[in-house]
């Protein structure tokens, strides 16, 4: 499987972690074939229709869901970490195969193996991250899953977007790449951890036991 380490090209920190992605990869002897992926930055992003809230709280005409703006320093940032993962979307789509997609956080704990997508559908999402230090109400997203392929896990109302653990690291297949683009038109741009939830794209699901965790470094784009 190919898999991509999306990292801050001329970011000392971006780059030392995501070399380190890879080398948990070849030291876990996991089964992919990976590649660094230049992440699209304030710098070189283009114009979208944004509607994600930048204050407080809203509710989408579209879709119903409770929208809460993000803690973030540097809204842009998180507009251009959701086209970084719009382009690998589009890159599973032309490639016509699933693909990985893995930020510069991720670790490698253990090998994979693709056995393990025996049993899930040609289509979807899957989470292969472990949930702690990667989202809010990581322990009881933990508690909810049992080993093997889940459905994403409620942890609120049902009128707030339940998506996966993070975008750490994830499987994600060319139709479900093709509709969550299509939904970053018709509803207008959110962050890419929030477009890809449970209510809007019901085939997102979850792996236990983990094959990668975030490395706990500082965000780039929450924090300054």
């Amino acid at each position: 499987m190919q898999a991509f380490v999306i990292y801050i090209q001329n970011h000392e920190d971006s780059e030392k972690h995501s070399d380190r992605c890879v080398r948990s990869i070849i030291e876990t002897e996991s089964h992919l074939d990976v590649e660094k992926f230049p992440a699209i930055t304030p710098e070189n992003m283009w114009k979208v229709n944004y509607t994600w809230p930048l204050r407080k709280k809203i509710t989408c005409p579209k879709t119903g869901l409770l929208l809460s703006a993000y803690k973030t320093y540097d809204n842009d940032k998180r507009i251009a970490a959701a086209q970084s993962h719009y382009m690998l979307w589009r890159k599973c789509v032309t490639l016509n195969q699933p693909i990985m997609i893995l930020e510069h956080d991720a670790i490698f704990t253990r090998k994979f193996d693709l056995s393990v997508l025996e049993w899930f559908p040609d289509n979807g999402a899957i989470s292969i991250n472990d949930p702690i230090g990667a989202t809010f109400s990581a322990k009881e997203y933990d508690r909810k899953l049992h080993n093997g392929i889940n459905e994403v896990p409620w942890l609120t109302g049902n009128d707030v977007p339940q998506g996966l653990p993070g975008h750490s690291a994830y499987i994600i297949y060319p139709e479900a790449a093709r509709e969550v683009m299509q939904l970053q038109e018709d509803i207008g741009w959110w962050p890419n951890d929030a477009i890809m939830c449970r209510q809007l794209c019901p085939w997102i699901r979850a792996y236990k036991p983990y094959f990668t965790k975030c490395q706990g470094i500082k965000s780039t784009t929450s924090k300054e």
